[in-house]
């Protein structure tokens, strides 16, 4: 029971290819989380923006019982691939016990003018 990372087959890489599941347990999916300040506000440049989503995630997972360990995909959504790398780099610092299956998307656009938008799948063993 339990969540195994398979890393990446790429060599440098900063993704794991897959994350298998074991055993009874819960899944929890986590909406889209833009960046949005306590003034409903969306602030900062692109590594504040992903931190502050992320911090979103993390208290809706710590509300469902569950932890950013738990997380098993992130969805991201961007306004310009050009800022992938520096999502990379939050993405690295803030899932330092292991990543997550990830996709990233451009879109045209996010709700409030954000650059970023994050979901998240997570998965709590029994």
């Amino acid at each position: 029971m339990g969540i195994e990372r398979v890393p990446s087959s790429f060599a440098p890489s900063s993704f794991s290819d897959a994350v298998a599941v074991d055993g009874p347990g819960r899944w929890i999916q986590v909406a889209g989380q833009v960046g949005l300040d306590p003034d409903g506000k969306v602030a900062g440049d692109l590594a504040t923006q992903a931190n502050t989503s992320l911090d979103h995630v993390e208290r809706i997972l710590t509300q469902a019982g569950a932890s950013l360990c738990h997380v098993v995909k992130l969805t991201v959504y961007l306004t310009s691939l050009d800022n992938y790398a520096e999502f990379s780099k939050v993405r690295a610092e803030r899932f330092a016990e292991g990543l997550p299956a990830s996709v990233a998307v451009q879109v045209a656009g996010l709700l409030l003018d954000a650059e970023i938008e994050i979901e998240a799948l997570a998965f709590v063993p029994s």
